[in-house]
C-alpha cells in the first residue's frame, strides 16, 4: 500500500473526477440545457479542476505553497490535460474515422494511454516535489476554499435566474439580459440603445447569454459570489486564525441576504472587485506587504467597478487618500510615484480596450452623454430631502449602527487606530454615496458589506479573547444558532420547493406574461419590432422580439430628461412597432393613448383595464 499508495490514489480520483465530469455533464446538459459542446466543455474544465486538487494535496502530495510554484503547477497541469486530450482525438480520428477499427477498443485503448501519460506527466513533472522548497501547502485552506464554493452554490439560488427558475428577472435584470440579446445580434450600447449604466455590466451580461441565454448568467453569479466570499474570508486570516475568520465571514455574509433581493445586479458584480482591493489596503496598513502587481490589480479593480457604476468606488477614494497622506508624511515620495504609475497602469488596463471598442463603433460620444451626463442629471434629479431620508433609512439597521460603535469603540482601546479610523470614514462615506441617487432600493446597500468585516472581526476577536473559552464558545456558537443557521437552512429549504415546482413543469413565469408572449408570437414575426410603454424589459426577452426604438424602456428616465419621451415617439413615428404593450395604469398616459390612436392600432387583450396590447393594423 506504501509503495503504490500514490498509483492507488491516483486511480480512486480518476473513477471520482470521472463521474464528475459525467454528472456535470447531465446536470449542465439536462437540467440547464445548455448545448452538447459547452456542457461537455465545462464537464472537463470542472473534471480537471478537480483532478487538480486532489493529485496536488493527496495524491502526489506537492509541498509548493508559492505563489509562482503553484501557478506553475496549474498552468502544466491544464496544459498536459489539454494535450492528452488532442492526442484522445488524434487516436479517434486515425483509428476509427480513417482505419475503421472498432470505436469502444480504439476508445478504451486510448483512454488507457491518456491515463498513463497523465500520471508520469504529473509524477515526474508537475508535481515533483523537489522543485517545492516552500513550506508546505495549506490543505485545509484548500478545503476551505471549497466549502466556500458550496456556500457561494447555495447563495445563489437567491437570484431568479438559478437553473430552478430559468428566466424570470427582476426590472433592472431584465434590461441588462435584454442589452445582452442585442449585444448578440451586432448592436452596440449607448448607441443603438439606451441604458445608463456602465459597458462592463453589458459585457458580463453578454458573457453570460452567449454561455446561455437563460441560465449562463447564473455561472458567472456564482463565481463572482464565490470570490466575493472567498475575499471576505480572506480578509479575516490577515489578523486571525481560520475558525474566528469563517465564523466572522458567516456573521457578514448574512446582511447579504437581505440586501441581494433579486439577482444579476450592478452592486453584486462590484462586491468581488472591492473586496479584492479592501484585501490589498488591509495587508499594506497592518504588515505594510505591498507590491507593484498588488497595486496595477488594485487599479484593474477600481476600473472596472467606475465602468459598473461610479458612486461605488468609496473604498479606493478612502484608503488611496491615507495612503498619499502617509507617503507625504514620511516623505517617501519615490514609493508615492510609483504606487501612482503602477495604478493607473492597472486602469489603462481596463479603461483603453473598452474605451478603443466603444471609438471604434462610433459610440463613444452617446456614452459620455448617456453614462455620465445622464447619470449626473439622475442624482440631481432628486432633491435633498429625499437624499437624507434615504441616508436615515440605509443608516437604520442594527448591523450599521453596531458597526459604527465598534469602529469607535476600537479607535478608542486600541493602540493601532489607523485601521478603524479608515473604516469610520470608508463605511460614512459609503453610506453617503449610496443614498445620492435619493431612492431605498435594498440591493444599494451591497457595497455596505466590505464596511461591515473589520467591526465583525474585532467583535469575533473579542469573544475568542476571552479567557472564560467555555463562554466564548457558546456565545459564539449562539450567534451561530440564533442568526447563521436559520437563515441558510430558510434558503436550502427554498430551494427544494424550487426543484419540486421545476420537476413539476411549474412555469415560473406569471401568467400575464406568457399571455402576452402568446399574444406577441402569435400576431408578429421574428423580424417584427414591438414596444412595451413602461420599463418592462421581460417582454422583449420572453417573445423574442427587438425594440423600435433605443429606448427599450422609458419610465423612470423620462422623469429626469423629458426630451427621451420626444425622441422615443420620433423613433416610434419612423419605425412603427407590431405590436404595444403598456405595461399598468402608471403608465397609460395621454402620450401612448394619442400615438395609438393616431396610428390605427387595435386592442387584443387587457388586463383589469390597467395592462394593455396593442395591434398594428395594415
Amino acid at each position: 500500500m506504501k509503495k503504490y499508495k500514490s498509483l492507488i490514489l491516483y486511480g480512486v480520483f480518476g473513477i471520482l473526477t470521472t463521474l464528475i465530469n459525467i454528472f456535470t455533464y447531465w446536470l449542465v446538459a439536462k437540467v440547464c440545457h445548455f448545448g452538447v459542446v459547452i456542457s461537455t466543455c465545462i464537464a472537463w474544465l470542472v473534471a480537471v479542476i478537480l483532478a487538480f486538487i486532489t493529485n496536488k494535496i493527496w495524491v502526489f502530495e506537492s509541498k509548493t505553497s508559492k505563489f509562482h510554484d503553484v501557478l506553475r503547477e496549474v498552468v502544466s497541469f491544464f496544459t498536459c490535460r489539454i494535450l492528452t486530450g488532442v492526442l484522445d482525438l488524434l487516436i479517434m480520428f486515425i483509428f476509427v474515422d480513417k482505419l475503421r477499427f472498432n470505436d469502444m477498443i480504439v476508445k478504451t485503448i486510448s483512454n488507457i494511454v491518456v491515463i498513463i501519460l497523465n500520471y508520469i506527466a504529473s509524477k515526474l513533472i508537475i508535481f515533483n516535489n523537489k522543485r517545492g522548497k516552500g513550506k508546505q501547502f495549506d490543505k485545509k485552506e484548500i478545503l476551505v476554499s471549497l466549502l466556500i464554493l458550496v456556500f457561494a452554490i447555495i447563495f445563489s439560488f437567491n437570484s431568479p435566474l438559478n437553473i430552478l427558475q430559468q428566466g424570470v428577472s427582476n426590472t433592472d435584470s431584465s434590461v441588462f439580459r435584454f442589452s445582452a440579446e442585442m449585444m448578440t445580434r451586432g448592436y452596440v450600447p449607448y448607441l443603438d440603445f439606451f441604458d445608463h449604466k456602465g459597458p462592463v455590466l453589458y459585457l458580463i451580461n453578454y458573457l453570460g447569454h452567449i454561455l446561455n441565454k437563460t441560465s449562463g448568467i447564473w455561472l458567472i453569479e456564482i463565481l463572482f459570489l464565490f470570490i466575493s466570499f472567498l475575499f471576505i474570508y480572506k480578509i479575516g486570516r490577515i489578523t486571525q486564525k481560520r475558525v474566528p475568520s469563517l465564523i466572522a465571514s458567516l456573521l457578514v455574509t448574512i446582511r447579504l441576504f437581505d440586501y441581494f433581493s433579486e439577482g444579476n445586479l450592478v452592486e453584486e458584480y462590484a462586491l468581488p472587485f472591492i473586496l479584492i482591493s479592501l484585501y490589498i489596503f488591509i495587508q499594506y496598513m497592518l504588515n505594510n506587504d505591498v507590491s507593484k502587481l498588488k497595486i496595477i490589480i488594485c487599479g484593474i479593480c477600481f476600473a472596472i467597478v467606475s465602468l459598473l457604476r461610479v458612486n461605488m468606488i468609496s473604498c479606493w477614494i478612502v484608503f488611496c487618500l491615507i495612503i498619499l497622506i502617509n507617503c507625504i508624511k514620511d516623505k517617501k515620495y519615490k514609493d508615492l510615484i510609483s504606487y501612482i504609475i503602477n495604478f493607473l497602469i492597472g486602469v489603462l488596463i481596463v479603461v483603453a480596450p473598452i474605451c478603443i471598442w466603444l471609438i471604434s463603433k462610433g459610440a463613444f460620444n452617446s456614452f459620455i452623454q448617456d453614462y455620465i451626463v445622464f447619470n449626473l442629471k439622475y442624482t440631481a434629479f432628486v432633491g435633498i430631502g429625499s437624499k437624507w431620508s434615504a441616508l436615515c433609512t440605509f443608516l437604520n439597521s442594527n448591523i450599521m449602527i453596531i458597526s459604527i460603535m465598534l469602529n469607535i469603540y476600537a479607535i478608542v482601546k486600541e493602540k493601532k487606530k489607523d485601521i478603524y479610523v479608515a473604516n469610520v470614514l470608508y463605511l460614512l462615506l459609503t453610506l453617503l454615496m449610496v443614498s445620492l441617487s435619493g431612492r431605498v432600493y435594498a440591493h444599494y446597500a451591497i457595497i455596505l458589506i466590505p464596511t461591515y468585516i473589520i467591526p465583525c472581526l474585532y467583535f469575533v476577536n473579542i469573544i475568542f479573547k476571552s479567557k472564560d473559552k467555555t463562554l466564548a464558545v457558546s456565545f459564539a456558537m449562539l450567534l451561530i444558532a440564533t442568526l447563521v443557521v436559520p437563515t441558510w437552512l430558510n434558503l436550502v429549504g427554498n430551494i427544494g420547493l424550487l426543484y419540486d415546482n421545476k420537476m413539476g413543469d411549474v412555469s415560473s413565469i406569471p401568467e400575464d406574461v406568457q399571455t402576452i408572449k402568446k399574444l406577441i408570437q402569435d400576431n408578429s414575426s421574428k423580424d417584427d419590432t414591438i414596444s412595451v410603454y413602461g420599463n418592462w424589459d421581460l417582454i422583449y426577452i420572453v417573445s423574442d422580439r427587438l425594440s423600435s426604438s433605443r429606448y427599450s424602456y422609458q419610465y423612470p428616465i423620462a422623469d429626469v430628461n423629458h426630451k427621451i419621451l420626444d425622441d422615443y415617439f420620433k423613433e416610434l413615428n419612423k419605425r412603427k412597432p407590431e405590436i404595444i404593450v403598456i405595461q399598468d395604469e402608471r403608465y397609460n398616459d395621454k402620450n401612448i393613448n394619442k400615438f395609438i390612436k393616431d396610428n390605427n392600432y387595435k386592442e387584443l387583450w387587457n388586463r383589469e383595464q390597467e395592462t394593455f396590447v396593442y395591434k398594428l393594423q395594415h
